[in-house]
Parts: C-alpha cells; sequence; structure tokens
C-alpha cells in the first residue's frame, strides 16, 4: 500500500460523503461533486495498485510493457504503409 492508495481512498470516502448529502438535501450540484471525488478516489487508488504492481514484479511489468508498445509500435507501422 502507497499513499496513492491511501489518498484514493480518502477522495473516494469524502466523495461518498458529499454524494449522501447531496441526496439528502436534494443538491444536484454536491451529488455531482460527490460522484466526481469517487471517479477520481478509485482512478487514484487504481494507479496506487499499479504502482504496488510494478514494485512487486518488475519483470512481469516490463514485458507487459514490451508487448504493449511492440503492438502499438506494430499498428503504427502498418497504418503508415498504406
Amino acid at each position: 500500500m502507497n499513499i496513492d492508495t491511501l489518498a484514493g481512498e480518502g477522495t473516494e470516502m469524502k466523495g461518498r460523503i458529499k454524494e449522501s448529502l447531496g441526496t439528502a438535501t436534494a443538491d444536484s450540484t454536491l451529488q455531482q461533486d460527490g460522484f466526481t471525488d469517487q471517479v477520481f478516489g478509485r482512478t487514484r487508488q487504481g494507479f496506487g495498485a499499479l504502482r504496488d504492481f510494478v514494485r512487486n514484479q518488475p519483470v512481469v511489468a516490463a514485458a507487459v510493457l514490451g508487448a504493449i508498445g511492440f503492438a502499438l509500435f506494430r499498428s503504427s507501422v502498418r497504418s503508415h504503409s498504406r
């Protein structure tokens, strides 16, 4: 667990509270802000999980990134050769 995971959890919790308050007070702006915070919180948690994976499995992460890079390179070469 790293700072991104923890901060993401906090942002998501803050978003749930905002959305609940917005629902209780019929404030659509507060509801939307809460929903947005939840999305950003989940995104940051995902980034934290990715960082942990790369730190714990560097060889696998490098292989995956290499395969993605190769696939992008091949698709780029194909689109320029047409």
